[in-house]
Protein backbone atom coordinates (compact mmCIF):
# COMPACT_ATOMS: atom_id res chain seq x y z
CA UNK A 1 0.00 0.00 0.00
CA UNK A 2 1.25 3.46 -0.49
CA UNK A 3 2.53 5.42 2.26
CA UNK A 4 0.04 7.86 1.12
CA UNK A 5 -2.27 5.74 2.80
CA UNK A 6 -0.74 5.01 6.08
CA UNK A 7 -1.40 7.52 8.99
CA UNK A 8 1.05 7.67 11.65
CA UNK A 9 -0.32 7.98 15.33
CA UNK A 10 0.03 11.77 15.44
CA UNK A 11 -1.13 12.24 12.13
CA UNK A 12 -4.57 10.08 12.79
CA UNK A 13 -4.35 12.66 16.27
CA UNK A 14 -4.46 16.12 14.35
CA UNK A 15 -7.16 14.47 11.57
CA UNK A 16 -9.43 12.53 13.87
CA UNK A 17 -9.17 15.34 17.16
CA UNK A 18 -8.57 11.87 19.46
CA UNK A 19 -5.71 11.88 21.99
CA UNK A 20 -2.76 10.02 20.83
CA UNK A 21 -2.88 8.14 24.64
CA UNK A 22 -6.73 7.68 23.60
CA UNK A 23 -5.39 6.18 20.86
CA UNK A 24 -3.24 3.95 22.54
CA UNK A 25 -5.69 2.64 24.51
CA UNK A 26 -8.09 1.87 21.87
CA UNK A 27 -5.03 0.02 20.47
CA UNK A 28 -5.02 -2.00 23.94
CA UNK A 29 -8.22 -2.92 24.30
CA UNK A 30 -8.58 -3.77 20.76
CA UNK A 31 -11.14 -1.64 19.46
CA UNK A 32 -8.82 -0.34 16.32
CA UNK A 33 -5.68 -1.94 15.94
CA UNK A 34 -2.93 0.26 13.51
CA UNK A 35 -3.13 -1.72 10.66
CA UNK A 36 0.14 -1.79 9.45
CA UNK A 37 3.91 -1.84 11.44
CA UNK A 38 7.18 -0.48 9.65
CA UNK A 39 9.69 -3.47 9.84
CA UNK A 40 12.71 -1.05 10.31
CA UNK A 41 11.26 1.35 12.64
CA UNK A 42 8.56 -0.69 14.43
CA UNK A 43 6.13 2.41 14.36
CA UNK A 44 3.07 1.79 13.98
CA UNK A 45 0.59 2.87 11.30
CA UNK A 46 -3.50 3.02 10.35
CA UNK A 47 -5.02 2.85 7.78
CA UNK A 48 -7.89 5.18 5.67
CA UNK A 49 -10.46 2.58 6.59
CA UNK A 50 -9.37 2.94 10.47
CA UNK A 51 -9.36 6.50 10.06
CA UNK A 52 -13.17 6.37 8.82
CA UNK A 53 -13.96 3.81 11.71
CA UNK A 54 -12.12 6.26 14.19
CA UNK A 55 -14.40 8.98 13.11
CA UNK A 56 -17.49 6.68 13.92
CA UNK A 57 -16.02 6.13 16.95
CA UNK A 58 -15.23 9.65 17.65
CA UNK A 59 -19.15 10.38 16.70
CA UNK A 60 -20.65 7.41 19.25
CA UNK A 61 -18.85 8.71 21.78
CA UNK A 62 -20.55 11.87 21.27
CA UNK A 63 -23.29 10.21 21.86
CA UNK A 64 -22.44 8.61 25.12
CA UNK A 65 -21.93 4.98 24.05
CA UNK A 66 -19.52 3.00 26.10
CA UNK A 67 -16.80 1.74 24.62
CA UNK A 68 -17.79 -2.25 24.96
CA UNK A 69 -21.01 -1.02 22.56
CA UNK A 70 -19.35 0.62 20.55
CA UNK A 71 -16.72 -2.53 19.90
CA UNK A 72 -20.14 -4.56 19.34
CA UNK A 73 -21.56 -1.91 16.89
CA UNK A 74 -17.94 -1.97 14.81
CA UNK A 75 -18.05 -5.46 14.82
CA UNK A 76 -21.06 -5.80 13.77
CA UNK A 77 -21.30 -3.17 10.86
CA UNK A 78 -24.88 -3.33 10.02
CA UNK A 79 -27.55 -0.63 9.64
CA UNK A 80 -30.40 -2.50 11.02
CA UNK A 81 -27.83 -3.16 14.38
CA UNK A 82 -26.93 0.70 14.57
CA UNK A 83 -30.59 1.46 13.80
CA UNK A 84 -31.52 -0.49 17.29
CA UNK A 85 -28.59 1.06 19.18
CA UNK A 86 -29.58 4.44 18.40
CA UNK A 87 -32.97 4.01 19.63
CA UNK A 88 -32.04 2.42 22.84
CA UNK A 89 -29.46 5.30 23.08
CA UNK A 90 -32.21 8.18 22.69
CA UNK A 91 -34.49 6.18 25.53
CA UNK A 92 -31.63 6.17 28.08
CA UNK A 93 -30.55 10.16 26.90
CA UNK A 94 -34.77 10.63 27.55
CA UNK A 95 -34.74 8.84 31.12
CA UNK A 96 -31.52 11.29 31.99
CA UNK A 97 -33.23 14.17 30.84
CA UNK A 98 -36.30 13.36 33.00
CA UNK A 99 -34.25 12.80 35.62
CA UNK A 100 -31.66 15.98 35.30
CA UNK A 101 -35.71 17.89 35.11
CA UNK A 102 -36.49 16.78 38.36
CA UNK A 103 -33.31 17.25 39.29
CA UNK A 104 -33.46 20.99 38.62
CA UNK A 105 -37.12 21.52 39.63
CA UNK A 106 -35.93 20.20 43.25
CA UNK A 107 -32.81 22.41 43.55
CA UNK A 108 -35.00 25.12 41.87
CA UNK A 109 -37.42 24.66 44.84
CA UNK A 110 -34.88 24.46 46.84
CA UNK A 111 -33.39 27.76 46.60
CA UNK A 112 -36.43 29.86 46.37
CA UNK A 113 -37.00 28.30 49.66
CA UNK A 114 -33.69 29.64 50.81
CA UNK A 115 -33.99 32.90 49.87
CA UNK A 116 -37.28 32.90 51.74
CA UNK A 117 -35.97 31.90 54.84
CA UNK A 118 -32.81 34.08 54.91
CA UNK A 119 -35.45 37.26 53.80
CA UNK A 120 -37.08 35.94 57.02
CA UNK A 121 -33.65 35.55 59.07
CA UNK A 122 -32.71 39.05 58.04
CA UNK A 123 -36.00 40.55 59.78
CA UNK A 124 -36.38 37.99 62.27
CA UNK A 125 -36.40 40.41 65.55
CA UNK A 126 -39.67 42.10 64.19
CA UNK A 127 -41.11 38.91 63.86
CA UNK A 128 -40.44 37.92 67.27
CA UNK A 129 -42.13 41.24 68.47
CA UNK A 130 -45.05 40.68 66.33
CA UNK A 131 -44.86 38.89 62.81
CA UNK A 132 -48.58 37.73 62.61
CA UNK A 133 -50.22 37.70 59.27
CA UNK A 134 -54.27 36.96 57.62
CA UNK A 135 -53.20 35.41 54.60
CA UNK A 136 -54.96 33.35 51.52
CA UNK A 137 -53.07 29.63 51.83
CA UNK A 138 -52.76 28.75 47.56
CA UNK A 139 -53.94 25.44 47.20
CA UNK A 140 -50.89 22.83 46.32
CA UNK A 141 -50.93 19.62 45.83
CA UNK A 142 -49.51 17.11 48.51
CA UNK A 143 -48.54 13.62 48.68
CA UNK A 144 -48.43 12.38 52.21
CA UNK A 145 -48.75 9.90 54.97
CA UNK A 146 -51.07 10.16 58.05
CA UNK A 147 -50.51 8.01 61.03
CA UNK A 148 -50.74 8.42 64.78
CA UNK A 149 -48.11 8.79 66.86
CA UNK A 150 -47.73 7.60 70.39
CA UNK A 151 -46.70 9.82 73.47
CA UNK A 152 -45.78 12.69 70.97
CA UNK A 153 -44.46 16.16 72.23
CA UNK A 154 -43.65 18.46 68.72
CA UNK A 155 -40.43 19.65 70.71
CA UNK A 156 -37.95 17.95 67.43
CA UNK A 157 -38.53 17.00 63.70
CA UNK A 158 -39.54 13.38 63.25
CA UNK A 159 -36.63 12.51 60.96
CA UNK A 160 -37.88 8.69 60.60
CA UNK A 161 -41.27 10.46 59.48
CA UNK A 162 -39.42 13.48 57.56
CA UNK A 163 -37.23 10.13 55.36
CA UNK A 164 -40.38 8.49 54.85
CA UNK A 165 -42.09 11.06 53.16
CA UNK A 166 -39.38 12.08 50.81
CA UNK A 167 -38.97 8.36 50.12
CA UNK A 168 -42.27 7.57 48.89
CA UNK A 169 -41.97 10.43 46.60
CA UNK A 170 -38.72 9.25 45.25
CA UNK A 171 -40.26 5.95 45.12
CA UNK A 172 -43.07 7.12 42.86
CA UNK A 173 -41.05 9.08 40.53
CA UNK A 174 -42.70 12.90 41.37
CA UNK A 175 -40.92 16.01 40.62
CA UNK A 176 -41.15 17.32 44.29
CA UNK A 177 -41.17 21.06 44.71
CA UNK A 178 -38.96 20.42 47.84
CA UNK A 179 -41.85 22.27 50.44
CA UNK A 180 -42.94 19.84 54.01
CA UNK A 181 -45.76 20.32 55.33
CA UNK A 182 -46.63 19.16 58.86
CA UNK A 183 -50.33 18.73 60.15
CA UNK A 184 -51.84 18.10 63.14
CA UNK A 185 -55.23 16.76 63.74
CA UNK A 186 -55.80 17.53 67.26
CA UNK A 187 -56.83 20.73 69.48
CA UNK A 188 -54.75 23.58 68.94
CA UNK A 189 -51.41 22.98 71.27
CA UNK A 190 -52.38 19.17 71.96
CA UNK A 191 -49.06 18.33 70.18
CA UNK A 192 -46.87 19.62 72.91
CA UNK A 193 -48.71 17.71 75.49
CA UNK A 194 -47.01 13.89 74.96
CA UNK A 195 -50.40 12.67 73.85
CA UNK A 196 -51.23 10.26 70.76
CA UNK A 197 -51.25 12.41 68.11
CA UNK A 198 -52.67 11.93 64.38
CA UNK A 199 -50.07 14.10 62.55
CA UNK A 200 -49.56 13.67 58.95
CA UNK A 201 -46.16 14.57 56.88
CA UNK A 202 -46.81 16.08 53.08
CA UNK A 203 -44.34 17.49 50.92
CA UNK A 204 -45.79 19.68 47.68
CA UNK A 205 -45.48 18.11 44.27
CA UNK A 206 -46.49 19.28 40.41
CA UNK A 207 -49.17 17.04 39.75
CA UNK A 208 -51.06 14.53 41.68
CA UNK A 209 -52.23 10.79 40.99
CA UNK A 210 -55.50 8.26 41.61
CA UNK A 211 -53.41 6.95 45.26
CA UNK A 212 -55.25 7.57 48.31
CA UNK A 213 -51.90 9.46 49.49
CA UNK A 214 -52.25 12.68 47.24
CA UNK A 215 -54.65 15.48 48.41
CA UNK A 216 -54.85 19.40 48.25
CA UNK A 217 -53.18 21.76 50.43
CA UNK A 218 -54.49 25.02 51.21
CA UNK A 219 -57.36 27.86 49.84
CA UNK A 220 -58.25 28.76 52.91
CA UNK A 221 -57.67 32.25 54.98
CA UNK A 222 -55.35 31.81 57.65
CA UNK A 223 -53.24 33.17 60.32
CA UNK A 224 -49.73 32.64 60.23
CA UNK A 225 -46.83 33.56 62.06
CA UNK A 226 -42.86 32.47 61.57
CA UNK A 227 -40.60 30.85 64.28
CA UNK A 228 -37.25 31.66 63.53
CA UNK A 229 -34.61 29.77 65.43
CA UNK A 230 -35.21 26.61 67.32
CA UNK A 231 -37.28 24.51 66.87
CA UNK A 232 -37.51 23.40 70.27
CA UNK A 233 -39.21 26.28 71.37
CA UNK A 234 -42.01 26.70 68.49
CA UNK A 235 -44.39 26.13 71.21
CA UNK A 236 -44.17 29.89 72.25
CA UNK A 237 -45.10 30.65 68.60
CA UNK A 238 -48.15 28.63 68.56
CA UNK A 239 -49.20 29.71 71.85
CA UNK A 240 -48.60 34.09 70.89
CA UNK A 241 -50.38 32.94 67.46
CA UNK A 242 -53.04 31.44 68.94
CA UNK A 243 -54.05 34.15 71.90
CA UNK A 244 -53.88 36.62 68.83
CA UNK A 245 -56.78 34.76 66.78
CA UNK A 246 -58.76 33.98 70.28
CA UNK A 247 -58.08 38.61 71.14
CA UNK A 248 -58.66 39.50 68.10
CA UNK A 249 -62.60 37.86 67.08
CA UNK A 250 -61.43 35.01 64.93
CA UNK A 251 -61.79 31.18 65.30
CA UNK A 252 -60.13 28.36 64.40
CA UNK A 253 -61.72 26.49 61.63
CA UNK A 254 -58.94 23.56 60.67
CA UNK A 255 -56.05 21.53 61.94
CA UNK A 256 -52.73 23.53 62.31
CA UNK A 257 -49.83 23.03 59.97
CA UNK A 258 -46.47 23.93 59.76
CA UNK A 259 -44.90 24.64 56.80
CA UNK A 260 -40.20 24.32 57.02
CA UNK A 261 -39.27 26.87 55.39
CA UNK A 262 -35.43 26.29 56.27
CA UNK A 263 -35.64 22.85 58.49
CA UNK A 264 -33.22 21.06 60.38
CA UNK A 265 -32.69 18.92 57.25
CA UNK A 266 -31.48 21.66 55.23
CA UNK A 267 -28.95 23.32 57.34
CA UNK A 268 -27.64 22.00 60.90
CA UNK A 269 -27.65 25.38 62.72
CA UNK A 270 -30.77 25.74 64.93
CA UNK A 271 -30.48 29.33 64.80
CA UNK A 272 -31.19 29.56 61.32
CA UNK A 273 -34.22 27.52 60.74
CA UNK A 274 -37.41 29.21 59.78
CA UNK A 275 -40.96 27.88 60.09
CA UNK A 276 -44.51 28.96 59.14
CA UNK A 277 -47.00 28.44 61.37
CA UNK A 278 -50.56 27.80 59.67
CA UNK A 279 -54.22 28.14 61.27
CA UNK A 280 -57.43 28.23 58.83
CA UNK A 281 -59.35 30.97 60.35
CA UNK A 282 -62.53 32.68 59.96
CA UNK A 283 -64.30 36.21 61.87
CA UNK A 284 -66.22 35.03 64.75
CA UNK A 285 -70.19 35.93 63.99
CA UNK A 286 -70.91 39.59 65.25
CA UNK A 287 -73.70 40.46 67.37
Amino acid sequence: MSQDYKFSIREVSEICHIPSKTLRYYDEIELVVPEFRDEVSRYRYYSKDQLITLCIVRKLRTMDFGLKEIQSIIKGNKADDLEKNIETKLTDLLDEINCLQKKYAATSAFLQRLKTGVDFLNIKEDLNIEGITIEEIPEANLVYTRKTMTNYSNVEVSVYRWVEIIDLCEKMNLKNKGTIFVTYYCNPLEQFLYTDTDIEFGITVESVGDDDCFRPFGNFTAATAIHVGNYADIIHTHIRLVQWINQNQYKIIGPVSEEFIISPLDINNIDEHVTKIIIPIEKKNQK
